[in-house]
């Protein structure tokens, strides 16, 4: 893993308890080979640091932090061996580690602390001793609840000894170097075998001074900053001190120094004033509170924390704000210990999802490098029966299963019991339950984290600046970090509330909201109105219009070659097209331009190899244009109808295909100019008649006639209440189309009600038909399915899907997941009114244009175009549509930039299977899924006729993998 020597400040860290994770052994303990086989979880979950608590050998009187041996890793826990492969694969997951260094006491078990008890020990000077209690007097005792003195006599030494916290706890004696330079060899060993920083435990408490508080003394702040020297003379840069220092932001903030102490420490003070401010429904204690943790060097970060292994500490609060966090937050007095608040974060917050959802967001969001506590991300509860703060600390849910799924071992062999009373039982509460339900905490969280990692910088290193909104009962925030600006906006109140957000100086910009990619009304006045249901937040990018993201079809950006060929052309068209007057080396010029220019189109379904004309009829005579058959050859033949025109000037839309002398011009394929198609629109409304050569040319059209038609696709252009395809390839889809579709009852069809009919004798061949349109804007459903594949992709950027992927899909790929399980149940109706109409047969008559028949208007689907008749499997229509599903999906995907294919091959999967499921659910008859790798593999190798684009390859590869 590569060193960044501030990765801390994009950290996200994950604290968590080995003995409370997973008991791989069955022993009833937690340990590192059941963490090794969760890491795939944490990984899945999107933090990037874990922060173990202590796991060293001890009596655990104080839950690990009494170490008996620095060096040992207490048995139940696994050998050091589990310990070095749980690393191992945590860095080659990118996850960092954390260990705690607990440099203030010992366990009274320690070797120093027994050797120093006897009586002229040279080890006495390890520890602090004092002939009498008196010493050090009105320095406060931390765990008032347990202890009545910072003193304990200890009768085999004859002497007290001095503990700021259990009086098991003997704190080491900071003023003998010999026990500054024993501590850093313990953070060498650990440090040697690969773990990424140090949780410094109790720091403030190092040294003793009398007249003092013994607290924060400046040989303290000298010390820390002496550690870190060693550290990086020792590694260099990389390796990380986090300091815990339950402190006012004036006693914390010497511990950073000038750049030099401590790279990270908890902001203590921050945390309890969230909780203040979300009962109060008012920002001013955050406000005050992050106003007073400013001023850091450039290379600190503050830790931020909800809640943890410890009580919800009240320390650092005035006794005013205790009083009024005690009230609100622990009326039952059980739950009150030390100062704090001894409960879990779902619990303390009433269980209201609401308010847990914003502190979430306020942690992931503020400046700062946020830890979550295991557990929290399912919402787990707590058990106040359990004593000292193990109540917090019981075995991570997993499974309804026996234990919540934590171990096998029997119930009473359990470290502690798991909880399985009340809403908070793992019975209902687990990671299992909530792994693929969309609505879950668990990805909920997940998603939160995978928008953190997208804008880890942004969140991690960049400014903040408070908005002064004059509602106090919003917080709202800009995070800023090189171009990009990011705004949060939360409401701590339990109501709805409307504001104005004074946005001044970003007029001209788009709010993006970040779950949904959704742009916003642009930035137009100085204050941005808006509104925020109870407890409310939303997280925007606020992006210049020109940046954001369109999903563009391929066709559209096929563009002109700078060269054209040339053609030769001394008179008009006719010399071109009228069999009589054809000059036959122009002819044969123009032929060979236009086959060329029509192996490079995407919408084509061949490669031509060579073309004949047809047929050709001058649809009009100033600005030259004719409408054409064209025989193509490419393994067979085609009849393509396309519409050709001359220009001497050269135009500004795409479609030219090659250049005329001695006669200066252009020739133009006009499949993709939209003006062509409201030209025939009006034609046809007209009654159109024309004579070629070889047949008539007859047409008509009933309906509006708008000023403008929109391209859809080349073949497909609609305006207000109309819509015109074109047979662009004569395959015998629009005669079908033109036959059957009136007579399918089904209320989603669109029937044609005008046509252009080319006829010769008993020949005859539909070159285009026009119907009737909704009301709404039009588009075709290759499109639709692009966009909400682009805004579903966006949603997951970050996300792991090894685990538990399923629920992060449905709630990401909704609109999508809705839309391929329609396509699903219309294809499947399709079929069966298709049977009625056209006969059995041998199999199913085949729908054969994909996504290509259907048409999306103000959220209704429409099909629009059949086919050429015709007998086959139903798979064959399914892997039409299968295809186009996953080649939108793919062109979503790199439509956003990304260039790992993992995730869109997820979402393709997912999206097809939709489609198969809903296909399944409406036909008596079963589908023969063996048979559905071979039959997409082969509609992907046909498509990559079309254009061998790294997208269709990647298609065709994976569907022949999965075909073997």
């Amino acid at each position: 893993m590569g060193v960044d020597p501030l990765w801390y400040k994009d950290a996200v860290i994950y604290q968590l308890h080995v003995r409370s994770f997973y008991d791989a052994n069955d022993d009833g303990y937690g340990d590192f080979e059941g963490l090794r086989q969760k890491l795939p979880y944490l990984e899945a979950l999107g933090v990037n640091t874990l922060w173990l608590m202590p796991f060293f050998q001890s009596p655990l009187r104080d839950d690990g932090y009494d170490i008996s041996d620095y060096y040992q890793i207490l048995p139940v826990h696994g050998s050091l061996e589990d310990f070095k492969r749980f690393l191992d694969e945590a860095h080659e997951m990118g996850l960092r580690v954390i260990v705690e260094l607990v440099l203030n006491h010992t366990s009274i078990d320690h070797p120093w602390f027994q050797e120093a008890r006897k009586p002229g020990s040279p080890m006495r000077d390890w520890y602090v001793w004092s002939d009498t209690p008196e010493k050090y007097k009105g320095v406060r005792v931390i765990f008032q609840d347990f202890e009545t003195s910072n003193w304990t006599f200890d009768p085999v030494a004859g002497a007290y000894y001095w503990h700021r916290f259990y009086h098991h706890q003997p704190d080491l004696n900071w003023d003998n170097p010999e026990v500054e330079k024993a501590m850093q060899e313990v953070m060498f060993f650990w440090a040697d075998l690969g773990v990424d920083g140090f949780r410094l435990d109790a720091i403030p408490y190092l040294y003793e001074r009398e007249g003092t508080s013994c607290e924060n003394l400046p040989e303290t702040i000298a010390a820390v900053k002496r550690l870190r020297a060693a550290l990086e003379k020792r590694y260099g840069p990389g390796k990380i001190l986090l300091a815990e220092a339950n402190m006012w932001p004036e006693e914390t903030l010497p511990y950073f120094g000038e750049g030099d102490g401590v790279h990270m420490a908890y902001n203590f003070p921050l945390m309890p004033r969230i909780f203040m401010a979300l009962r109060r429904e008012d920002r001013r204690p955050i406000e005050a509170m992050l106003q007073e943790t400013e001023g850091i060097p450039e290379s600190a970060q503050w830790a931020l924390f909800l809640r943890n292994h410890d009580e919800l500490t009240l320390e650092k609060v005035t006794e005013e704000e205790r009083e009024f966090l005690w009230e609100i937050y622990a009326p039952d007095p059980r739950f009150r210990i030390n100062l704090g608040i001894r409960r879990r974060l779902m619990p303390l917050l009433g269980g209201d999802r609401r308010r847990y959802e914003l502190l979430q967001a306020l942690l992931l969001t503020l400046k700062g490098s946020p830890i979550l506590y295991y557990g929290d991300e399912i919402g787990m509860g707590d058990n106040p029966f359990l004593g000292d703060r193990n109540g917090v600390r019981t075995p991570m849910q997993w499974y309804a299963d026996r234990n919540a799924g934590f171990s096998r071992a029997p119930y009473h062999r359990l470290f502690l019991p798991p909880v399985s009373e009340g809403p908070y039982s793992y019975h209902f509460v687990n990671v299992e339950a909530q792994q693929d339900n969309p609505h879950s905490l668990l990805n909920f969280n997940r998603r939160l984290l995978a928008l953190r990692k997208r804008y880890a910088q942004v969140f991690g290193q960049g400014t903040l600046t408070l908005l002064p909104v004059e509602n106090r009962r919003i917080l709202a925030y800009l995070r800023t970090y090189g171009e990009e600006r990011l705004l949060v906006v939360a409401n701590l109140s339990r109501y709805t509330q409307a504001f104005h957000l004074p946005l001044e100086a970003f007029q001209g910009l788009v709010p993006i909201e970040l779950f949904s990619q959704n742009p916003f009304p642009p930035v137009t006045q100085p204050l941005y109105p808006m509104t925020l249901g109870p407890h409310g937040f939303t997280l925007f990018a606020l992006a210049l219009p020109e940046t954001i993201r369109v999903s563009a079809p391929d066709w559209a950006e096929e563009v002109t070659p700078e060269m054209l060929p040339q053609v030769p052309m001394e008179e008009g068209l006719e010399s071109l097209f009228v069999e009589t007057m054809a000059d036959e080396r122009a002819r044969a010029a123009f032929l060979k331009a236009l086959v060329q220019w029509l192996g490079e189109r995407s919408w084509l379904a061949l490669k031509p190899q060579r073309g004949e004309l047809y047929d050709a009829l001058r649809f009009q005579k100033t600005s030259p244009l004719y409408l054409t058959l064209l025989q193509l050859e490419h393994h067979g033949r085609t009849l393509v109808f396309l519409p050709l025109a001359w220009d001497a000037e050269e135009r500004e839309s795409s479609g030219a295909f090659a250049r005329t002398r001695p006669r200066e011009g252009y020739l133009y394929e006009l499949s993709q100019d939209a003006g062509f198609y409201a030209l025939l629109l009006r034609r046809l409304k007209e009654g159109f008649q024309g004579r070629s050569l070889k047949a008539y040319y007859r047409g008509e059209h009933r309906g509006p006639v708008p000023e403008e038609l929109t391209l859809l696709r080349p073949g497909l252009a609609a305006g207000d209440g109309v819509w015109l395809q074109l047979g662009l390839v004569q395959d015998g889809g629009l005669n079908r189309t033109l036959e059957t579709l009136p007579r399918l009852d089904l209320p989603w069809i669109l029937p044609p009600e005008g046509q252009l009919v080319w006829e010769r004798g008993r020949e005859r061949r539909v070159l285009a038909l026009t119907g009737p349109l909704p009301e709404g804007k039009p588009q075709e459903a290759f499109a639709l399915v692009q966009t909400l594949a682009a805004e579903g992709l966006a949603r997951l950027r970050g996300q792991r899907l090894e685990e538990g992927g399923a629920g992060l899909l449905v709630e990401a790929l909704r609109e999508l997941e809705s839309l391929a399980r329609l396509l699903g149940v219309r294809l499947a109706l399709l079929h069966q009114r298709l049977k009625q109409v056209e006969g059995e047969g041998e199999g199913v008559p085949l729908l054969g244009r994909g996504l290509g028949a259907f048409l999306e208007v103000s959220g209704e689907l429409y099909l629009l175009a059949l086919g050429p008749r015709g007998w086959g499997s139903p798979l064959e229509d399914l892997a039409r549509m299968a295809y186009d599903l996953e080649r939108a999906v793919e062109l979503a995907w790199e439509s956003l930039g990304e260039e790992e294919e993992g995730m869109s091959q997820a979402v393709g999967a997912f999206v097809v299977e939709a489609l198969l499921g809903a296909y399944q659910d409406t036909v008596p008859e079963p589908l023969d899924l063996e048979a559905w790798p071979g039959v997409m593999a082969s509609w992907a190798e046909v498509q990559l006729q079309r254009e061998e684009r790294s997208i269709r390859l990647r298609i065709l590869r994976r569907w022949k993998e999965r075909a073997r």
